[in-house]
């Protein structure tokens, strides 16, 4: 390795290391909460708890180890009133309420599925029903309420501690929209003030063993329009190279800032909570939870999910008053449009990036061109195309320039062999060359390097694009998924078809853009498409699906232009620099 290799090995670890200082600045003041002793005779005879954040409040809350986090636990069994439940349900959910918290036990995506021809359920891992409310009973993380069905709503209410009345009102808008009215009523001649409190937003969980961890995330928007983001893969041990500054956390907080909305997501589903603009969060609550009892098959270990509590500050009721407020939840699959409409940001959760200007418009087009063909395979196959036939003109031009460079070829040959022992003298005698015919080396890179953010944009849109799922084509079930055909039953390897086609194609092609591999450098960047059978055979198929159209196409391309004769090169005029006046 040269001088150059060496110094950009050296930047890459400073950049590694400076992210991961990164990181650990912003979120390494959160740590797990206390562990609870317990030996084995309690836990035989105690439920299962659950360790449910909660907040300090004022200047100490904001200092270096000075939150105290008490323990929430559910109830004993038998220690509630037995749960009512009710359902209500449009064309696209069916919502189930328990009086257990007021809130929602499962939300079942009617045209959505899991495995097979299985319903798609959110939060169907969770002991704790989305949008309960906690931090007014003394640690308990539930409560009964009293249930009121009322036609199309469903009506909850309870009177806490203080004598406030609290009710919750249920309705489903459309789509994927819930509609929760929450009322607090003082009947008091004094003023009451309820300390800080909790929504439960819901659970993030895969859908499959072998879903991405990063997909899986909690978002935040602020009212300063600031994103934020914690992912599963934050939970884990930071370090580089052996050293680690951080062990593995079950627990991570937003910084404290007022929050327009706050989402928990997987891969392809998000839960969404739209607060009042009169009564916005401050924190956002996340904690790792194994889902020891995960099933569908699969291999490897169960996966893990994250839960999710949005934080309030404490309300102040003024002697016989009330207090109303509107929530908005969405649950439903990640479409761009849908989550664009719920309001300012939201469409961020997306997690497009940087590449979202590339990534918008592919989706759209995608969405576009299904309206006309009902299979997203040929959706893929026809967009490539279409691409493909974009950007001909310039790769016939880069073609032209192979053909130059196989022109220059002797002459080039002539100048390694006379100053083989001088390598910058030769590399200027070359630039000198390529300028006398008027040649440009780099020319048959442009192509590639234009087509490379398509290239990121579809893999990125391919992340979370649940318009892909379960659409088959050919041998391919889900366009999502790999295109496993079988399995050796020895190994346990995976058969997948599309990502061996298209490192084909791509070996094929890499050899008919530098027929002439002589020395070691081109022998290697023939055979780099091999190395990129790790990163895809367990892909999306979709992905791959696309790359080997586009091998394709550009293979006949290729053959049909190399057909074409060695043009005779002719020197470049050069032109004659007019000479200025000279001043008197």
């Amino acid at each position: 390795m040269d001088r150059k290799g060496w110094i950009g090995l050296i930047l890459c670890i400073l950049g590694l290391f400076a992210w991961e200082w990164y990181v650990y600045s912003r979120y390494g003041h959160m740590r797990p909460p206390p562990k609870v002793a317990q030996n084995a005779a309690q836990k035989a005879d105690s439920p299962e708890e659950l360790q449910l954040p909660t907040t300090g409040t004022g200047a100490a809350a904001k200092e270096e180890g000075s939150e105290i986090r008490p323990k929430e636990s559910f109830p004993a069994p038998g220690s509630l009133p037995p749960e009512e439940t009710a359902v209500l349900e449009n064309a696209e959910m069916k919502v189930t309420f328990t009086s257990w918290g007021a809130a929602i036990r499962s939300i079942e995506l009617k045209n959505q599925r899991a495995h097979g021809e299985e319903t798609l359920v959110l939060n169907r891992f969770s002991r704790e029903p989305i949008m309960n409310l906690t931090g007014w009973d003394e640690g308990m993380a539930l409560v009964a309420y009293r249930c009121n069905p009322e036609g199309k709503e469903i009506v909850f209410s309870r009177t806490l501690a203080n004598g406030v009345e609290l009710r919750r009102r249920y309705r489903l808008d459309q789509e994927y929209k819930i509609r929760l009215e929450q009322q607090w009523a003082n009947p008091a001649p004094r003023e009451v003030t309820l300390p800080r409190w909790k929504l439960f937003v819901g659970l993030g969980e895969p859908i499959h063993r072998q879903d991405p961890p990063a997909t899986i995330a909690a978002n935040w928007l602020t009212s300063q329009g600031k994103y934020g983001r914690i992912g599963l893969p934050d939970f884990s041990p930071a370090g580089l190279l052996g050293l680690q500054w951080r062990g593995a956390r079950s627990e991570i907080d937003s910084p404290i800032e007022p929050l327009r909305w706050v989402a928990v997501k997987s891969q392809f589903y998000a839960m969404v909570l739209l607060p009042p603009g009169t009564l916005l969060p401050d924190r956002l609550f996340c904690a790792r939870e194994p889902l020891l009892d995960f099933p569908g098959g699969g291999k490897g270990q169960p996966p893990s999910g994250l839960d999710a509590w949005a934080s309030f500050p404490e309300i102040v009721l003024p002697p016989v008053s009330s207090l109303g407020t509107t929530f908005s939840f969405f649950a439903g699959p990640k479409e761009y449009s849908l989550l664009k409409s719920l309001g300012p940001g939201v469409g961020r959760i997306m997690d497009y990036g940087f590449w979202g200007w590339i990534v918008k418009p592919l989706l759209w087009c995608m969405v576009q061109l299904h309206k006309i063909l009902p299979n997203y395979g040929v959706v893929i196959i026809v967009f490539t195309m279409a691409i493909k036939a974009i950007f001909w003109p310039l790769q016939s031009a880069a073609n032209r320039h192979m053909k130059e460079m196989q022109a220059l070829n002797p002459r080039i040959k002539e100048l390694q062999a006379k100053y083989k022992d001088q390598p910058d003298k030769m590399q200027a005698e070359m630039m000198k060359l390529y300028r006398e015919f008027g040649v440009n080396p780099v020319g048959g890179c442009l192509p590639v390097v234009v087509q490379v953010p398509i290239f990121i944009g579809f893999y990125t849109m391919l992340q979370s694009s649940v318009e892909l799922r379960h659409q088959s084509f050919l041998w391919i079930h889900d366009l999502t998924r790999p295109d496993t055909v079988a399995t050796l039953p020895l190994l346990g390897l995976d058969i997948n078809p599309l990502p061996l086609i298209m490192v084909g194609t791509q070996i094929v092609l890499a050899r008919m853009n530098s027929p002439q591999a002589e020395n070691p450098q081109t022998r290697m960047m023939q055979w780099m498409p091999v190395f990129f059978l790790a990163f895809f055979y367990n892909f999306a198929s979709a992905l791959p699906l696309y790359w080997t159209v586009n091998n394709l196409v550009s293979i006949g391309q290729t053959y049909w232009n190399l057909r074409k004769p060695v043009p005779t090169l002719h020197r470049v005029k050069k032109q004659k620099t007019p000479r200025l006046p000279l001043r008197k």
